[in-house]
């Protein structure tokens, strides 16, 4: 496997296809995880819920080591995106994203 340099020029120019791809991996995920009579959550909360841990989501960080491993076997791509994914979650669910400044 080839491994790129990633200059900011490389950051800035591909993030729009990174983010778009990442936006397809979490809507089609908030639909097909949805719960149901439960508007505000998905499975991943209710899996959080079960499996709190120390942070209240280490569910999340268990799920990320997991395709951590899977692309260390398999090098695919969706791989990837779940984890940056999986990532943007979790910052939502420690609340960073109501922070101000």
């Amino acid at each position: 496997m080839k491994v790129y340099n990633t200059d900011v020029e490389t950051k800035r120019k591909y993030w729009p296809v990174f983010e778009q791809m990442i936006r397809n991996q979490f809507e089609f995920g908030g639909e097909k995880y949805a719960l149901i009579n439960q508007p505000d959550k998905e499975s991943t909360d209710w899996l959080c819920e079960l499996s709190p841990g120390k942070t209240g989501f280490d569910w999340i960080f268990q799920t990320i080591a997991k395709y951590c491993a899977r692309y260390i076997n398999f090098q695919r791509e969706r791989d990837l995106l779940k984890i940056g994914t999986y990532a943007y979650i979790a910052w939502l669910k420690a609340g960073y994203h109501l922070q101000k400044g």
